[in-house]
């Protein structure tokens, strides 16, 4: 993940330069011009159904921080998160245990943010996440080459690595060949289809794996 941290100075803007380049590209006095919704977000609370929240708070020209928690836990993440990535940060699952967020990082990619409703968890960082089984604490995110999906158990750090060899997606990124992936029951049901290639005649099949972590 990519973040930019600045502190005031009276001599000199301490902006990143490719910040001000972008400021400056669009007319900007400041980099937090760029990024209205954000600035009026701040301080104000996302709450799910489960009660749980986040809040961004102003942390420098063109970070925040996210505090989370609920009615018992208040948490502050360490890392700032530069406004960029701050306009697109949205809740995506939760459940007691935990807060999962994610926000764009370019074409095709996102980052999740798993963030613990306890005060003893580390903060978690996944890429491309795409299902979260709420029953057992149990992430699926996308991987890369053969190995097209990876199993996170987010309580005990255990990981599952599912592998296509036979027929491997020969797209430059393996969600071109994915389909819907759940889990239930501790299987883990996604569909696959190869090739991807233009023209080719496509064939789809429905794989279905015991989730043994």
């Amino acid at each position: 993940m990519l973040t930019f941290v600045a502190c005031s100075s009276p001599q000199q803007s301490s902006l990143p330069l490719d910040s001000l380049q972008e400021a400056e590209r669009q007319g900007a006095t400041h980099y937090a011009d760029l990024y209205p919704l954000v600035i009026q977000d701040l301080e104000k609370k996302h709450v799910t159904e489960n009660g749980n929240y986040y809040m961004l708070t102003r942390f420098s020209d063109s970070t925040v921080k996210i505090t989370w928690g609920n009615d018992t836990v208040k948490r502050i993440y360490d890392t700032p998160l530069d406004l960029m990535f701050a306009e697109s940060l949205r809740i995506k699952w939760d459940n007691k245990d935990y807060l999962i967020l994610d926000y764009n990082t370019g074409s095709g990619s996102w980052l999740n943010l798993e963030m613990p409703l306890n005060n003893k968890e580390q903060v978690q960082e996944f890429n491309n996440g795409l299902y979260f089984d709420k029953a057992h604490n149990l992430f699926v995110t996308e991987a890369l080459s053969d190995t097209v999906l990876v199993v996170h158990n987010l309580k005990t750090g255990a990981m599952q690595f599912i592998i296509e060899k036979d027929k491997p997606c020969d797209a430059a990124n393996n969600d071109a060949c994915l389909g819907t992936v759940t889990i239930s029951n501790k299987i883990l049901c996604y569909k696959w289809t190869t090739p991807h290639k233009y023209g080719d005649k496509k064939s789809s099949i429905k794989k279905r794996v015991r989730v043994t972590i």
